[in-house]
C-alpha cells in the first residue's frame, strides 16, 4: 500500500512539471463554460395547487349500495384530455399567447412546448399540482391561470356523465346477456331431449352392468378352458386305446373274416405249405402279398380313426364307445360355452359404449350448466348493478361528487427557477480544473521523468546508492519565486472569476425580483 502511494505522489509530481498547461486548459474551459452559463436564459416556473373534494354527506351513508366514482381515474383522464388541441388553442387563447405567433408552424410548435412544459401531477389527499415554465414570469402565470380554468370546467363538465354512460352499458349489456340467457336455456332443453335416458340420474347402473359382466365372462373362460383340458384328455384316451395292442389285435381278428382276398391268400398258404417250405418261393410270395395287405388294412383303420370314425370290430369294445361318448358329450358342451361367451361379449362392448356415450353426455351436460351458470350469474349482477348504477345516479343529482377548490393561486415568480447559475459555474470550475490536471498528467505518461530513488531504482532494476541534492543559485532561487508568484496568481485569478460570476449573477437576480416586484405593484 505504501509503494502504491509513494507511486500515486511521483505522478503528481511528475504532472506538476506541466502545471502552466494545466492552469490554461483550466482558464479556457472555465471562462468558456462560464460565459456559457451567463448567456442561458432565465425561465420561470409558475404553479398553483388545487384540491378535489371528492367526499360528500350521503357516501358514509348509502356506503356499498351506490357506485363510488373513481375520481382519481377521472382526474388522470382529464390530464390527457387537457393536451387536446381544442382545449391547447384555448389555453393559448386565454394566456394570450396567440399574439406571438404569426404562422401555423409557429402554433404547431406552441403546441408542442406546452405539451412538454405544462405538468398536471396528482399528489396525497386529493391535491394536484399545475405547473408551467416560461421565459417571462407573466407568461409563466397566465399559462397556469389558463390551465387552471380548463381544468375546472373540463372536471365539471365531466363530474355526472360517468353515471350515465355506466347505466346505458349496463342496459346494452343486460339485453345481450338476456338473449346469450334464453339460448343456453333452450340449448340445454334440446340436449336433455336428444338423450334422454342417458342423462344424469337416468338408466341403470352401466359401472355395475360391466362388473358383473366381467365376472361372468371370466367365469365362463375359466369353464372353456376346464371343457378344452377334458378334450385334450379324451382325445389322448382314445389314441391310446386305439394304439393298445389288444384293439390291434382286435382290429386284425375283425379284418381276416371281413376280407374274401386275404381268407383266400391264407387258405393257399396252407395248401402249398402242405406241399412245399416257408422257403418255396411260391409261398413267400404269399408271405409278402399277405404282409402288403395287412399293412394296408391297418393304414386304412388309421385314417378312419383319424376321421372319427371306428371300425366295426372297435366300436363293438365298450371301453373306446365310453371315451367317444365322452368326447361328443365334451364337444357338445364347448360349443355351448363359446356361444355363452360370444353372448356376453356382445352385452359387455355393448354396456362399455353405453358407459362412454353417458361420460360424454354428462361431460357435455356439465358445459352446458357451467355455460349457462356462468351467464345466469352475470345475468343477475347486472341486474343488481342496473340498481346500483340508478341510485348513485339520483345521489350524484342531490349531491356534487367533485368539489373543485383552489388551494393555491398561481403566483408570478420573481426568481428564475433555471438555469441554476451558482451549481453551473461551481460545476464548470471542478470540470475545468480536473481536466487540466488529467491533461498534466497523460503529458508527464507520454514523456516521463524520474521524480524518486523508488522510481528510478524501479524502472534501471539497479541498487541505488545515495542521492545529490541539487542546490540553486540566487539568480536560480529568484526565479523559481517569480515563477511560482505567475502561478499563484493565475491561479487566484481565475477564482476571483468565479467569484465574479456569482456575485453577477446573485445582483441580476436581485435587480430582477425587484423590476418585477414593482412591475406587479403597479
Amino acid at each position: 500500500m505504501q509503494d502504491q502511494l509513494y507511486e500515486l505522489f511521483s505522478y503528481l509530481k511528475g504532472g506538476l512539471k506541466y502545471k502552466w498547461v494545466a492552469i490554461i486548459i483550466a482558464w479556457i474551459i472555465c471562462i468558456s463554460g462560464w460565459l456559457y452559463v451567463s448567456a442561458m436564459p432565465n425561465k420561470y416556473t409558475s404553479q398553483a395547487k388545487v384540491h378535489v373534494e371528492t367526499r360528500t354527506m350521503l357516501q358514509p351513508l348509502l356506503a356499498g349500495m351506490t357506485i363510488e366514482s373513481d375520481v382519481r381515474g377521472l382526474l388522470r383522464v382529464m390530464q390527457q384530455l387537457m393536451f387536446t388541441k381544442s382545449n391547447l388553442e384555448q389555453i393559448i387563447k386565454l394566456s394570450a399567447l396567440d399574439k406571438t405567433v404569426q404562422s401555423p408552424a409557429e402554433r404547431e410548435q406552441l403546441f408542442d412546448t406546452l405539451k412538454r412544459e405544462i405538468h398536471i401531477n396528482g399528489g396525497s389527499e386529493d391535491m394536484f399540482t399545475i405547473q408551467f415554465e416560461a421565459k417571462t414570469p407573466d407568461e409563466a402565470k397566465n399559462v397556469v391561470q389558463a390551465v387552471l380554468t380548463v381544468f375546472s370546467e373540463q372536471t365539471q363538465l365531466s363530474t355526472l356523465g360517468s353515471t350515465d354512460s355506466a347505466q346505458r352499458f349496463i342496459d346494452e349489456q343486460i339485453q345481450e346477456y338476456e338473449m346469450r340467457l334464453r339460448n343456453g336455456e333452450k340449448a340445454r332443453e334440446n340436449f336433455k331431449r336428444a338423450n334422454i335416458g342417458l342423462l344424469p340420474g337416468q338408466g341403470g347402473d352401466q359401472v355395475g352392468q360391466i362388473q358383473q359382466l366381467n365376472a361372468s365372462l371370466e367365469e365362463t373362460n375359466l369353464l372353456l378352458k376346464e371343457a378344452t383340458s377334458k378334450k385334450e384328455t379324451l382325445k389322448k384316451q382314445l389314441v391310446e386305446a386305439l394304439n393298445s395292442k389288444n384293439n390291434k389285435d382286435s382290429g386284425e381278428l375283425a379284418a381276416i373274416p371281413d376280407d374274401p382276398q386275404f381268407a383266400e391268400l391264407k387258405q393257399r398258404r396252407n395248401e402249398l405249405l402242405i406241399k412245399y417250405t416257408e422257403k418255396h418261393p411260391s409261398v413267400v410270395y404269399i408271405d409278402k402279398t399277405i404282409k402288403e395287405l395287412k399293412k394296408h388294412l391297418e393304414e386304412k383303420q388309421r385314417q378312419i380313426a383319424k376321421a372319427g370314425g371306428l371300425d366295426t370290430a372297435v366300436m363293438t369294445n365298450p371301453y373306446v364307445q365310453s371315451i367317444q361318448v365322452a368326447l361328443n358329450q365334451v364337444d357338445a358342451e364347448i360349443a355351448s360355452i363359446n356361444s355363452r361367451i360370444n353372448i356376453f361379449q356382445k352385452r359387455l362392448q355393448k354396456a362399455q359404449d353405453e358407459l362412454n356415450s353417458k361420460l360424454s353426455i354428462e361431460t357435455e351436460m356439465e358445459n352446458l350448466n357451467r355455460d349457462y351458470g356462468q351467464i345466469k350469474g352475470n345475468y343477475e349482477r347486472l341486474l343488481a348493478s342496473k340498481e346500483t348504477a340508478a341510485m348513485s345516479e339520483k345521489v350524484d343529482t342531490q349531491a356534487e361528487a367533485l368539489k373543485f377548490k383552489i388551494a393555491d393561486a398561481p403566483d408570478t415568480p420573481l426568481q428564475p427557477s433555471s438555469p441554476k447559475r451558482k451549481i453551473l459555474f461551481s460545476g464548470v470550475l471542478i470540470i475545468g480544473t480536473i481536466f487540466g490536471l488529467v491533461v498534466a498528467l497523460l503529458l508527464y505518461l507520454i514523456r516521463p521523468t524520474i521524480m524518486s530513488l523508488s522510481q528510478l531504482r524501479h524502472v534501471t532494476g539497479l541498487p541505488v546508492l545515495g542521492t545529490v541534492s541539487y542546490k540553486a543559485n540566487p539568480g536560480q532561487s529568484a526565479k523559481f519565486k517569480k515563477e511560482a508568484l505567475r502561478y499563484s496568481v493565475a491561479t487566484i485569478s481565475l477564482l476571483m472569476f468565479y467569484v465574479g460570476f456569482l456575485t453577477i449573477d446573485i445582483l441580476e437576480i436581485k435587480q430582477l425580483s425587484l423590476y418585477y416586484l414593482l412591475q406587479n405593484s403597479h
